[in-house]
Protein backbone atom coordinates (compact mmCIF):
# COMPACT_ATOMS: atom_id res chain seq x y z
CA UNK A 1 0.00 0.00 0.00
CA UNK A 2 1.77 3.18 -0.66
CA UNK A 3 1.76 6.14 1.69
CA UNK A 4 -0.63 8.68 -0.11
CA UNK A 5 -3.66 6.16 -0.93
CA UNK A 6 -6.84 8.06 -0.17
CA UNK A 7 -8.54 4.97 1.47
CA UNK A 8 -10.66 4.49 4.83
CA UNK A 9 -8.81 4.11 7.96
CA UNK A 10 -5.96 7.01 8.11
CA UNK A 11 -4.13 8.91 10.20
CA UNK A 12 -6.44 11.73 10.20
CA UNK A 13 -8.90 9.75 10.95
CA UNK A 14 -7.42 9.01 14.66
CA UNK A 15 -5.81 11.99 15.57
CA UNK A 16 -2.62 11.92 17.34
CA UNK A 17 -3.88 10.71 20.80
CA UNK A 18 -5.58 8.08 18.88
CA UNK A 19 -2.98 6.81 16.89
CA UNK A 20 -0.64 7.06 20.23
CA UNK A 21 -3.15 4.47 21.57
CA UNK A 22 -3.13 2.65 18.74
CA UNK A 23 0.69 2.41 19.14
CA UNK A 24 0.59 1.53 22.96
CA UNK A 25 -1.72 -0.54 22.02
CA UNK A 26 -0.36 -3.10 19.46
CA UNK A 27 3.33 -1.97 19.34
CA UNK A 28 4.34 -0.73 23.32
CA UNK A 29 7.12 -2.44 24.83
CA UNK A 30 6.13 -3.93 28.13
CA UNK A 31 6.11 -1.82 30.96
CA UNK A 32 7.73 -3.59 34.18
CA UNK A 33 7.21 -3.17 38.07
CA UNK A 34 8.14 0.29 38.70
CA UNK A 35 8.07 1.97 35.45
CA UNK A 36 5.81 4.13 33.11
CA UNK A 37 5.74 3.36 29.45
CA UNK A 38 3.84 5.14 26.73
CA UNK A 39 0.62 7.51 27.76
CA UNK A 40 2.22 9.61 30.29
CA UNK A 41 4.40 12.88 29.49
CA UNK A 42 7.82 10.95 29.92
CA UNK A 43 8.64 6.99 30.19
CA UNK A 44 10.04 6.20 33.71
CA UNK A 45 12.45 3.44 34.06
CA UNK A 46 14.61 2.13 36.63
CA UNK A 47 18.62 3.18 35.90
CA UNK A 48 20.38 -0.13 34.39
CA UNK A 49 24.19 -1.19 36.42
CA UNK A 50 26.96 0.54 34.87
CA UNK A 51 26.66 3.29 32.35
CA UNK A 52 23.78 4.53 29.85
CA UNK A 53 24.40 5.49 26.47
CA UNK A 54 21.54 7.30 24.32
CA UNK A 55 21.59 8.30 20.46
CA UNK A 56 18.99 9.65 18.25
CA UNK A 57 19.08 9.53 14.11
CA UNK A 58 16.73 10.78 11.85
CA UNK A 59 15.16 9.47 8.81
CA UNK A 60 13.61 11.50 6.54
CA UNK A 61 11.43 10.67 3.39
CA UNK A 62 13.39 11.52 0.06
CA UNK A 63 16.91 11.31 1.77
CA UNK A 64 17.74 8.24 3.66
CA UNK A 65 14.61 6.39 2.29
CA UNK A 66 12.21 6.08 -0.92
CA UNK A 67 8.87 4.96 -0.85
CA UNK A 68 8.79 3.84 -4.44
CA UNK A 69 10.57 0.71 -2.73
CA UNK A 70 10.47 0.68 0.73
CA UNK A 71 7.86 -1.23 1.80
CA UNK A 72 6.68 0.02 5.25
CA UNK A 73 7.85 -2.92 7.05
CA UNK A 74 10.83 -1.93 5.85
CA UNK A 75 11.37 1.33 6.28
CA UNK A 76 10.15 0.30 10.10
CA UNK A 77 12.93 -2.03 10.47
CA UNK A 78 15.52 -0.31 8.80
CA UNK A 79 14.72 2.78 11.41
CA UNK A 80 15.20 0.68 14.35
CA UNK A 81 18.48 -0.88 13.00
CA UNK A 82 20.10 2.17 12.12
CA UNK A 83 19.85 3.24 15.53
CA UNK A 84 20.88 -0.21 17.27
CA UNK A 85 23.95 0.22 14.74
CA UNK A 86 24.75 3.53 16.71
CA UNK A 87 24.64 1.49 20.37
CA UNK A 88 26.95 -1.47 19.04
CA UNK A 89 29.61 1.37 17.76
CA UNK A 90 29.65 2.08 22.07
CA UNK A 91 29.70 -1.60 23.10
CA UNK A 92 26.13 -0.52 24.70
CA UNK A 93 23.59 -3.40 25.14
CA UNK A 94 19.90 -2.44 23.83
CA UNK A 95 17.53 -1.50 26.51
CA UNK A 96 14.34 0.77 25.34
CA UNK A 97 13.84 3.15 22.25
CA UNK A 98 10.95 5.87 21.44
CA UNK A 99 9.69 6.90 18.42
CA UNK A 100 8.81 10.44 17.00
CA UNK A 101 6.56 10.51 13.36
CA UNK A 102 5.63 13.18 11.48
CA UNK A 103 3.67 12.36 8.37
CA UNK A 104 0.66 13.58 5.89
CA UNK A 105 -2.84 13.45 7.92
CA UNK A 106 -3.78 11.01 4.82
CA UNK A 107 -1.26 8.84 5.64
CA UNK A 108 -2.96 5.58 5.72
CA UNK A 109 -3.26 3.25 9.36
CA UNK A 110 -2.06 0.00 7.59
CA UNK A 111 0.64 1.76 6.07
CA UNK A 112 2.00 2.98 9.77
CA UNK A 113 0.88 -0.46 11.19
CA UNK A 114 3.39 -2.03 8.77
CA UNK A 115 6.22 0.90 9.79
CA UNK A 116 6.23 -0.18 13.50
CA UNK A 117 5.52 -3.45 12.54
CA UNK A 118 8.77 -3.61 10.85
CA UNK A 119 10.50 -1.95 14.19
CA UNK A 120 8.75 -4.36 16.45
CA UNK A 121 10.56 -7.32 14.56
CA UNK A 122 13.85 -5.75 14.46
CA UNK A 123 13.38 -4.91 18.20
CA UNK A 124 12.49 -8.82 18.88
CA UNK A 125 16.22 -10.09 18.35
CA UNK A 126 17.79 -7.47 20.94
CA UNK A 127 15.04 -7.61 23.10
CA UNK A 128 14.79 -3.81 22.80
CA UNK A 129 11.41 -2.41 23.90
CA UNK A 130 9.34 0.64 22.55
CA UNK A 131 8.69 3.08 25.86
CA UNK A 132 7.70 6.58 23.61
CA UNK A 133 7.71 9.00 21.45
CA UNK A 134 5.54 11.93 19.85
CA UNK A 135 3.47 12.34 16.88
CA UNK A 136 3.14 15.66 14.37
CA UNK A 137 1.69 16.38 11.27
CA UNK A 138 4.25 16.71 8.21
CA UNK A 139 4.82 17.37 4.80
CA UNK A 140 6.45 13.57 4.27
CA UNK A 141 7.30 11.10 6.31
CA UNK A 142 9.94 11.34 9.09
CA UNK A 143 10.72 9.19 12.13
CA UNK A 144 13.21 10.48 14.95
CA UNK A 145 14.13 7.21 16.85
CA UNK A 146 16.03 7.86 20.01
CA UNK A 147 17.23 4.49 22.06
CA UNK A 148 19.16 4.09 25.36
CA UNK A 149 21.36 1.69 26.12
CA UNK A 150 23.81 0.21 28.74
CA UNK A 151 27.26 -0.94 29.03
CA UNK A 152 29.75 -1.56 31.93
CA UNK A 153 31.14 1.53 33.56
CA UNK A 154 34.80 0.41 32.37
CA UNK A 155 33.77 -1.01 28.56
CA UNK A 156 32.34 2.08 26.77
CA UNK A 157 33.87 2.43 23.65
CA UNK A 158 34.48 5.45 21.77
CA UNK A 159 35.80 6.87 18.26
CA UNK A 160 38.69 8.68 19.20
CA UNK A 161 40.93 5.95 21.09
CA UNK A 162 42.91 4.62 18.07
CA UNK A 163 46.68 5.27 18.17
CA UNK A 164 48.97 4.91 15.59
CA UNK A 165 50.48 0.76 15.70
CA UNK A 166 46.48 -0.16 16.00
CA UNK A 167 45.18 -3.12 13.55
CA UNK A 168 42.04 -2.13 11.35
CA UNK A 169 39.16 -4.48 11.71
CA UNK A 170 36.04 -4.91 10.06
CA UNK A 171 32.64 -6.57 10.79
CA UNK A 172 30.90 -8.61 7.66
CA UNK A 173 31.19 -7.26 4.07
CA UNK A 174 30.54 -3.33 3.78
CA UNK A 175 29.60 -2.00 0.02
CA UNK A 176 26.04 -3.92 -0.51
CA UNK A 177 24.09 -1.76 0.39
CA UNK A 178 25.34 0.55 -1.91
CA UNK A 179 24.71 -2.38 -4.32
CA UNK A 180 21.69 -2.48 -3.77
CA UNK A 181 20.79 1.02 -3.84
CA UNK A 182 22.16 1.51 -7.26
CA UNK A 183 19.63 -1.95 -8.08
CA UNK A 184 16.93 -0.67 -6.08
CA UNK A 185 17.24 2.57 -8.71
CA UNK A 186 16.36 0.94 -11.62
CA UNK A 187 13.00 -0.47 -9.94
CA UNK A 188 12.53 -3.27 -7.19
CA UNK A 189 13.04 -6.49 -9.05
CA UNK A 190 10.03 -8.66 -8.60
CA UNK A 191 11.81 -12.02 -7.88
CA UNK A 192 15.18 -11.17 -7.10
CA UNK A 193 17.41 -14.15 -6.81
CA UNK A 194 21.33 -14.57 -6.19
CA UNK A 195 23.26 -11.54 -5.48
CA UNK A 196 20.12 -9.26 -6.12
CA UNK A 197 18.41 -10.77 -3.80
CA UNK A 198 21.24 -10.13 -1.29
CA UNK A 199 21.89 -6.58 -2.07
CA UNK A 200 18.41 -5.64 -1.52
CA UNK A 201 18.34 -7.03 1.43
CA UNK A 202 21.56 -5.87 2.76
CA UNK A 203 20.28 -2.04 1.81
CA UNK A 204 16.34 -2.62 3.09
CA UNK A 205 16.99 -4.75 6.14
CA UNK A 206 20.20 -4.61 7.31
CA UNK A 207 21.39 -6.10 10.58
CA UNK A 208 23.25 -4.30 13.40
CA UNK A 209 26.37 -5.62 14.77
CA UNK A 210 24.68 -5.23 18.35
CA UNK A 211 26.37 -8.38 19.98
CA UNK A 212 29.78 -8.08 17.83
CA UNK A 213 29.77 -4.63 19.28
CA UNK A 214 29.01 -5.62 23.26
CA UNK A 215 31.67 -8.55 22.37
CA UNK A 216 34.35 -6.13 21.14
CA UNK A 217 34.18 -4.19 24.18
CA UNK A 218 34.17 -6.77 27.01
CA UNK A 219 37.55 -8.19 25.34
CA UNK A 220 39.11 -4.87 26.46
CA UNK A 221 41.46 -5.14 22.89
CA UNK A 222 39.32 -2.64 21.12
CA UNK A 223 40.42 1.27 21.40
CA UNK A 224 38.28 2.75 19.34
CA UNK A 225 35.27 1.81 17.16
CA UNK A 226 32.73 3.09 14.56
CA UNK A 227 29.50 2.17 12.84
CA UNK A 228 29.39 2.22 9.14
CA UNK A 229 26.44 4.60 8.11
CA UNK A 230 28.19 6.69 5.63
CA UNK A 231 31.25 4.96 4.08
CA UNK A 232 34.20 2.73 5.62
CA UNK A 233 36.47 5.52 4.03
CA UNK A 234 34.64 8.52 5.68
CA UNK A 235 33.92 6.88 8.36
CA UNK A 236 37.53 5.65 9.04
CA UNK A 237 38.47 9.61 9.16
CA UNK A 238 36.53 10.15 11.57
CA UNK A 239 38.05 7.35 13.63
CA UNK A 240 41.30 8.97 13.01
CA UNK A 241 41.06 12.92 12.97
CA UNK A 242 41.12 14.26 15.95
CA UNK A 243 44.73 12.25 16.32
CA UNK A 244 45.71 13.67 13.66
CA UNK A 245 46.70 10.23 12.30
CA UNK A 246 46.61 8.44 9.01
CA UNK A 247 46.02 4.67 7.61
CA UNK A 248 47.77 2.17 5.37
CA UNK A 249 44.71 -0.24 4.07
CA UNK A 250 45.49 -3.67 2.08
CA UNK A 251 43.14 -4.23 -1.06
CA UNK A 252 44.48 -8.12 -0.53
CA UNK A 253 43.50 -8.32 2.94
CA UNK A 254 39.50 -6.70 1.97
CA UNK A 255 36.58 -9.46 1.94
CA UNK A 256 35.19 -9.26 -1.36
CA UNK A 257 33.75 -12.16 -2.56
CA UNK A 258 32.79 -13.41 -5.85
CA UNK A 259 29.21 -12.65 -5.43
CA UNK A 260 29.83 -9.54 -4.66
CA UNK A 261 32.43 -8.76 -7.50
CA UNK A 262 29.61 -10.37 -9.92
CA UNK A 263 27.07 -7.89 -8.21
CA UNK A 264 29.40 -4.49 -8.69
CA UNK A 265 30.23 -5.59 -12.18
CA UNK A 266 26.57 -6.20 -13.46
CA UNK A 267 25.80 -2.72 -11.55
CA UNK A 268 28.77 -0.75 -13.43
CA UNK A 269 30.53 -0.29 -9.99
CA UNK A 270 34.14 -0.62 -8.91
CA UNK A 271 33.82 -3.29 -6.46
CA UNK A 272 36.72 -1.89 -4.62
CA UNK A 273 34.90 1.57 -4.59
CA UNK A 274 31.41 0.31 -3.74
CA UNK A 275 33.54 -1.65 -0.75
CA UNK A 276 35.34 1.43 0.73
CA UNK A 277 32.69 4.07 0.38
CA UNK A 278 29.19 2.49 0.18
CA UNK A 279 27.39 3.44 3.05
CA UNK A 280 24.40 2.46 5.12
CA UNK A 281 26.11 -1.03 5.64
CA UNK A 282 25.91 -0.29 9.51
CA UNK A 283 28.85 -2.86 9.97
CA UNK A 284 31.32 -1.93 12.82
CA UNK A 285 35.19 -0.38 11.98
CA UNK A 286 37.35 -1.24 15.19
CA UNK A 287 40.98 -0.46 16.01
CA UNK A 288 42.67 -2.99 18.10
CA UNK A 289 45.76 -2.86 20.06
CA UNK A 290 48.31 -5.30 18.63
CA UNK A 291 49.31 -6.31 21.93
CA UNK A 292 45.68 -7.75 23.07
CA UNK A 293 45.08 -9.19 19.49
CA UNK A 294 44.88 -12.97 21.07
CA UNK A 295 41.64 -11.24 23.24
CA UNK A 296 40.09 -9.59 19.98
CA UNK A 297 40.80 -13.06 17.84
CA UNK A 298 38.63 -15.33 20.50
CA UNK A 299 36.27 -12.35 20.78
CA UNK A 300 35.59 -12.61 16.98
CA UNK A 301 34.95 -16.08 16.45
CA UNK A 302 31.38 -15.16 18.55
CA UNK A 303 30.76 -12.60 16.15
CA UNK A 304 27.66 -13.43 13.84
CA UNK A 305 28.89 -11.46 10.73
CA UNK A 306 32.90 -12.21 11.99
CA UNK A 307 35.88 -9.88 11.37
CA UNK A 308 39.09 -9.36 9.08
CA UNK A 309 42.01 -6.85 8.92
CA UNK A 310 41.98 -4.18 6.74
CA UNK A 311 45.38 -2.13 7.11
CA UNK A 312 46.92 -0.23 10.34
CA UNK A 313 46.74 3.08 12.05
CA UNK A 314 49.45 5.42 11.13
CA UNK A 315 51.65 8.36 12.30
CA UNK A 316 50.80 10.88 9.44
CA UNK A 317 47.91 12.00 8.33
CA UNK A 318 46.20 10.75 5.45
CA UNK A 319 44.67 7.44 4.30
CA UNK A 320 46.80 5.23 1.57
CA UNK A 321 45.55 2.32 -0.22
CA UNK A 322 47.91 -0.04 -1.41
CA UNK A 323 46.24 -2.42 -4.47
CA UNK A 324 46.02 -5.72 -5.31
CA UNK A 325 48.89 -5.15 -8.05
CA UNK A 326 51.00 -3.78 -5.75
CA UNK A 327 50.57 0.10 -6.73
CA UNK A 328 49.64 3.08 -4.18
CA UNK A 329 46.07 5.24 -4.32
CA UNK A 330 45.41 8.43 -1.92
CA UNK A 331 44.00 11.71 -1.47
CA UNK A 332 41.89 12.36 -4.20
CA UNK A 333 42.00 8.98 -6.19
CA UNK A 334 40.82 7.01 -3.06
CA UNK A 335 36.57 7.13 -3.35
CA UNK A 336 34.64 9.41 -1.54
CA UNK A 337 31.13 8.02 0.61
CA UNK A 338 28.18 10.20 1.51
CA UNK A 339 28.35 13.54 3.04
CA UNK A 340 24.99 14.68 4.08
CA UNK A 341 25.55 18.76 3.60
CA UNK A 342 27.97 18.53 1.07
CA UNK A 343 26.48 21.08 -2.16
CA UNK A 344 24.47 19.19 -4.44
CA UNK A 345 24.31 16.19 -1.85
CA UNK A 346 21.49 13.77 -0.83
CA UNK A 347 20.75 10.89 -1.27
CA UNK A 348 17.44 8.81 -1.57
CA UNK A 349 18.04 5.62 0.03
Amino acid sequence: MKRNDPSPGCLRDLGEFGFIEHVKRRFGGPARPGEVGIGDDGAVLRSPPGKVVLSTDLLVEGTHFDLRYFLPQELGWRALMANLSDLAAMGASPVCYLVALAAPPDTPLPFLDGVFRGMSSAARLSGIRLVGGDTCRGEKIVLSLTVMGKVASRRVVRRTGARPGDLLFVTGEPGWSRLGLRLLAGGRPRDPKGWRREAMRRHLCPVARWREGTLAARCGAVSAMIDLSDGLLPDLSHLLERGGMGAVLDERAFRISARFRKAASELREDPVAAFLAGGEDYELLMSVRPQRYEAFRRAARRFPAGAFPIGVVTKGAGVRLRRADGSWTEGAGLPAGFRHFAAGGGRAS
